[in-house]
């Protein structure tokens, strides 16, 4: 009887003691995964099923991030680039309450395998990232208003200026660009104006010439159908007569000077005798 009861008592001891070892407790957000891993893409990712992988393997930590990537390592990542919880928001698609990190960042837990375990040695790329995080997170806001344009920046003095010279630079060249277009505008506005006022005027002086040689053509039919014929009184008469219509002149156009008598015969000689 005792020595049953001495091997429930082992046995509660270890089933207490591997529960306690496999207490999966997170660790916190982090940045890198220096020191990690990668195992494999589970569907149902969850910290169950990667800590499953990463235990069987023996491995004493194990990470998810981008919702459905487990890593494995030894050692945690390096404690430069932890950073805070709220940059862990995607849910784990095989346990929506858990956070299986983000895109960049690594939701990391112990296995259960040990309970010892330590960061690892910062990469060159973890310190550029912390030193980047760090100059973000410390330095004040600042507000820069340029152009009427207000610009609120969360960076050093260095920074600042730079943005504020580039604010500038852009405001600034902003100006003659609205002027070219509106110089544009204007000239191809007076162009249009010009070609409309140089049609116009074409138009008018060809209408004119129409004019003046159909005039000139009316007047010389006119003269024509006159045949030279003397402009008429005021009376409707003519003022002056034609002497070859005469009948009166007609008459007596036979009987000129010097004249043969219609009323004499010239058929015979007649002989006429003179003195000498």
């Amino acid at each position: 009887m005792k020595s049953i009861f001495s091997f429930v008592a082992v046995t509660a001891l270890f089933a207490a003691t591997n529960v306690l070892a496999l207490d999966r407790t997170s660790q916190g957000c982090f940045s890198s995964s220096t020191g990690m891993i990668f195992n494999d893409t589970l569907q149902y990712n969850s910290r169950g099923s990667c800590g499953d992988n990463c235990y069987a393997l023996q491995y004493a930590t194990f990470a998810m991030t981008n919702s459905s990537y487990c890593y494995c390592g030894e050692n945690l990542p390096p404690a430069s680039t932890k950073v805070d919880n709220s940059k862990c928001t995607i849910g784990c698609p095989g346990f929506g309450s858990e956070l299986c990190g983000a895109r960049g960042y690594w939701s990391v837990y112990i296995t259960g395998m040990t309970t010892d375990v330590t960061n690892a040695a910062a990469a060159a790329s973890d310190t550029a990232k912390s030193s980047s995080a760090s100059a973000t997170s410390t330095a004040k806001p600042s507000v820069v208003t340029v152009g009427g344009q207000t610009v609120v920046v969360t960076a050093g003095s260095d920074a600042t200026n730079s943005a504020s010279s580039s604010a500038k630079s852009s405001s600034g060249g902003g100006g003659p660009s609205k002027a070219g277009i509106a110089a544009g505008v204007v000239v191809g506005v007076l162009a249009i104006a010009a070609i409309a006022g140089g049609l116009f005027l074409f138009m008018r002086n060809r209408k004119r010439k129409e004019i003046e040689e159909e005039y000139k053509r009316n007047a010389a039919v006119s003269s024509f159908i006159a045949g030279g014929k003397p402009p008429t009184s005021s009376g409707g008469a003519s003022s002056f007569n034609d002497m070859r219509l005469d009948p009166a002149v007609m008459a007596q156009r036979r009987m000129s000077d010097g004249s043969i008598a219609d009323n004499q015969d010239y058929s015979r000689r007649i002989l006429k005798v003179t003195n000498a």
